[in-house]
């Protein structure tokens, strides 16, 4: 399955909920990050929610210094926010930690979850839990390849 991605922007609660799945690499991912980045809603400093349960994530170690370095030089991408990962395999836990263990050139606090209300309640309830998983929902619907 191609790698497929969407995403909504609450600009009124100042957070954004991305959805991905398929396989999906540090290419695909980038592409992803800037077209988000360009939305005029975006905001670097916006929480967010990155439900990647139905990805298959092929990255090496060195993909996450990559994407580090690609960030960190496309200065709207990464804030200061909070990031909630809300994953199913634990291939995605050792990609997560390693980019955890990179982060402390990135602004963000990450954490990894295992369900959406356990991510919401982290991120301080930004929303109801019916109301993000009918958002998650809509955004699988249109998932759109990058």
């Amino acid at each position: 399955m191609k790698f497929a991605s969407s995403y909504k922007i609450f600009q009124e609660k100042r957070f954004i909920i991305e959805y991905h799945e398929g396989m999906g690499n540090l290419e695909d991912v980038k592409a992803f990050k800037l077209n988000e980045s360009s939305d005029a809603d975006y905001s670097p400093n916006y929480d967010l929610l990155v439900d990647i349960r139905k990805t298959t994530i092929n990255a090496v170690r060195n993909d996450v210094k990559a994407y580090i370095e690609f960030a960190n030089s496309h200065k709207g991408i990464s804030g200061e926010r909070k990031l909630a990962v809300v994953t199913s395999k634990p291939r995605h836990v050792v990609f997560f930690t390693f980019l955890n263990m990179f982060k402390i050139r990135l602004a963000q606090t990450m954490k990894i979850f295992s369900s959406v209300d356990a991510a919401l309640f982290w991120l301080g309830a930004p929303m109801e839990l019916k109301d993000a998983e009918s958002c998650l929902n809509n955004l699988r619907e249109n998932a759109r390849s990058c």
